[in-house]
């Protein structure tokens, strides 16, 4: 392995330790890079001339990512690998910590989870202000708990309910919010870092600074002194911060309340104890209590890659785009036009009416007072980038438009017409993409004269807080009109995911053929609290009643209707679906569907309830809990298996990370597909055949899934 780390001996004994870990984007801490520290630190630990050490990174905006993922996954299947990492670890910061002299951990950008660990094991901690610095312990995200000290020192150092908050919730602050939390001790432009972390270094060898330091950690609020000094507060304090990871994560996930328990039974011991305690209760729950780490490590290294490779079959250079063009200031509209004017690109948009305009102009202001509630942007700065967004009823200013996004009504006749407007006006090397969710890019683009540069870039509701923006190629859609897309995607903070062209391309159509599903068991007899309840207890964000609602049930059955022309009867809307869209029981948007909604207490319809009456076959035994689940999701996996067997996308963690970014799928069962191969294909094979007798031919296994079964291999196997 290549060094890890450089030291150099600056000026007035002030000794500099780079880490840079080569041919790597980002340092990350392993077995063989702690090693090399370790042998560091033993020379270090008698070297005369050195009075103080500066940690920092080589590599820009980026301190430590973090420990080597790869080590802890395999500790899960060799819990004896845990305790050597583990060990390894503890040794390592020990002696960090022990050092004879002042250490700065000097952080500018990332300073994630390990890379935190080992700067807290510093005496000091300073931070450049650049909105790249992130400092935090997102373990407990990751299914996990701080390993190499984070539950001890992070608490004893910016107060129990801080360190609290920090750990089970795995949050990251920025350099100015770690400096108010007394997590760092001093912050600076992150143009002159190097320069004033060497002043700082310098400014510790006369003593009057590390004092002055250390008193100013010491002084607390009031009421948190009351809270965490004595038994009672403390007391209070954990069985707060356990009703909120329990609100938060239903009990899904046990690592958060595994981090609060070991911190409830240290934070009083002494430091060296604490550590200890800490290093067994991991080891402990590699092999008992970490139940779906493995699943959520897998499901973070399918995200890095996913950002990595959207999945283009061919790599070009995209086109620079310097303005965004939006046809429609809708929901979707609003929602895409707030979202290209905060990431700092010019939007022009254009509706039918000023009255529609206006709608769009509010609906962005909305959005962005939202943003100044939540401290994440100034009024000042949310004026700025609001007036980066201008409307029109015609399309003056679109021929200056690099990237044109179609976000009108699901009809296509409608986007016909606009396509053919919207192609006489734009620049000649514009791409123009469309936001549709259901319809054929094909087809879409029939009326177009340059079909090259039309793409699909389905952004899912709401855009500013959806990550996934499926991108779909057409069959004639050029590689440079999907690379724009993709970095275009990548521009406005979200993850792109190219995928064939078919009517609901991937996301929706998979989930639409569970979701109708699940609506089917109220025509069974289920109550819709036992439907609502056994979806969310197997950990979806949103039960299927209100999350049809949200959507609105014109809508699910208008899409229901379009997947069942291009796929046929598996497809085909529940009856009840049907009725209420006859009805006008929309759902939220009109105040009422599954729910009333009357801004108050939300309640279930009775005229929903006398519609799944009506339908009611009393010679039918409503399924079980288990029954549910099975029917949904094996019809989910079935339509995955088509999707991979048509090439929609390559991979099956495409299709995993699609359906947890696009729809929540619950990230700790490792995705849809991981799911499957928990369960085994030959057992799902087995009951979609059983289902296929007693349900009718929307069970009926895919060629794929049934040639895995007889090969005996998984998705992922």
């Amino acid at each position: 392995m290549d060094t890890a780390f450089t030291f150099s001996l600056l000026p007035e004994g002030i000794g500099q330790l780079v880490f840079d870990l080569k041919d790597a984007k980002v340092n990350v801490l392993s077995g063989p890079v702690l090693k090399e520290l370790e042998q560091l630190l033993d020379q270090l630990a008698t070297h005369k001339d050195v009075k103080a050490l500066v940690f920092s990174s080589g590599k820009e905006h980026q301190f430590i990512a973090g420990a080597d993922l790869r080590e802890f996954e395999n500790a899960f299947k060799h819990p004896e690998l845990a305790d050597d990492a583990l060990d390894l670890g503890h040794r390592v910061f020990r002696k960090l910590a022990a050092l004879p002299f002042p250490t700065i951990a000097a952080i500018d950008g990332t300073c994630l989870g390990g890379g935190l660990e080992l700067a807290l094991a510093c005496s000091n901690r300073i931070a450049a202000d650049h909105p790249k610095t992130s400092i935090g312990l997102p373990e407990t995200q990751l299914g996990i708990m701080p390993g190499w000290g984070g539950t001890q020192r992070l608490p004893r150092l910016i107060g129990l309910a801080a360190g609290l908050e920090m750990i089970l919730s795995g949050k990251t602050v920025n350099a100015v919010k770690a400096y108010k939390m007394k997590l760092v001790d001093a912050v600076f432009a992150w143009e002159f870092f190097p320069e004033k972390t060497l002043e700082f270094a310098k400014s510790l060898l006369d003593g009057d600074t590390a004092k002055k330091i250390l008193k100013k950690r010491k002084q607390n609020p009031l009421r948190a002194f009351l809270l965490e000094k004595n038994p009672l507060g403390r007391e209070a304090i954990y069985y707060q911060s356990k009703k909120q990871v329990l609100e938060k994560t239903k009990g899904f996930y046990p690592a958060p309340l595994i981090a609060l328990e070991t911190i409830r039974k240290t934070y009083t011991l002494p430091l060296k104890e604490g550590l200890e305690m800490e290093k067994q209760i991991f080891i402990e729950n590699t092999q008992k209590g970490f139940t779906n780490a493995e699943n959520l490590i897998k499901v973070f290294f399918q995200n890095e890659a996913l950002k990595k490779d959207a999945g283009q079959a061919e790599k070009t250079t995209p086109l620079p785009v310097r303005s965004i063009g939006i046809l429609g200031a809708g929901t979707m509209g609003g929602g895409l036009i707030f979202l290209c004017s905060y990431h700092d690109i010019p939007v022009r948009f254009k509706d039918i009416n000023w009255e529609a305009v206006a709608k769009g102009y509010a609906h962005v202001h909305q959005l962005y007072n939202k943003m100044i509630e939540l401290r994440k942007l100034s009024k000042d700065q949310a004026i700025l980038k609001f007036q980066s967004t201008s409307g029109t009823i015609d399309y003056t200013g679109f021929q200056q438009s690099d990237l044109v996004i179609e976000a009108a009504t699901e009809n296509l006749q409608l986007k016909h017409t606009l396509l053919k407007e919207l192609e006489k006006v734009v620049k000649p090397d514009a791409v123009i993409a469309s936001n549709t969710s259901s319809l054929s890019i094909a087809e879409m683009s029939s009326v177009l004269n340059h079909p090259e540069r039309f793409v699909g870039m389905h952004f899912f509701n709401p855009p500013n807080r959806m990550p996934l923006v499926e991108v779909v190629r057409g069959p004639k859609t050029s590689p440079q009109a999907i690379a724009t897309a993709v970095e275009t995607c990548r521009r406005l903070g979200r993850t792109p995911l190219v995928v064939g062209d078919c009517p609901g391309f991937l996301v929706n159509r998979i989930f639409v053929v569970g979701a109708n599903e699940m609506l089917r068991f109220l025509e069974e007899g289920v109550p819709l609290p036992q439907l609502e309840k056994t979806f969310l207890d197997f950990g979806m964000p949103m039960a299927p009643c209100r999350l049809s609602d949200e959507v609105g049930n014109d809508v699910a059955c208008k899409v229901s209707h379009i997947f069942e022309k291009a796929y046929g009867p598996r497809m085909k809307p529940p009856r009840l679906l049907e009725m209420m869209d006859q009805q006008a029981l929309y759902g939220k948007k009109v105040g009422k569907g599954f729910y009333l909604y009357n801004g108050h207490k939300e309640a279930p319809n009775p005229q929903v309830q006398k519609l799944i009456e009506g339908l009611r076959n009393s010679s039918k035994q409503p399924p079980s809990s288990d029954e549910m689940l099975e029917r949904a999701f094996y019809l989910m996996i079935n339509e995955a298996a088509r999707c991979l067997e048509e090439k929609i996308v390559a991979a099956p963690a495409y299709v995993d990370m699609a359906l947890i970014l696009g729809v929540g799928f619950p990230p700790f069962r490792g995705g849809l597909l991981r799911y499957a191969d928990a369960i085994g294909i030959p057992a799902i094979i087995k009951r979609l055949k059983e289902l296929e007798q007693k349900e009718g031919e929307r069970f009926t296994p895919c060629a794929l899934l049934a040639e895995m079964a007889q090969t005996n291999r998984g998705f992922y196997s």
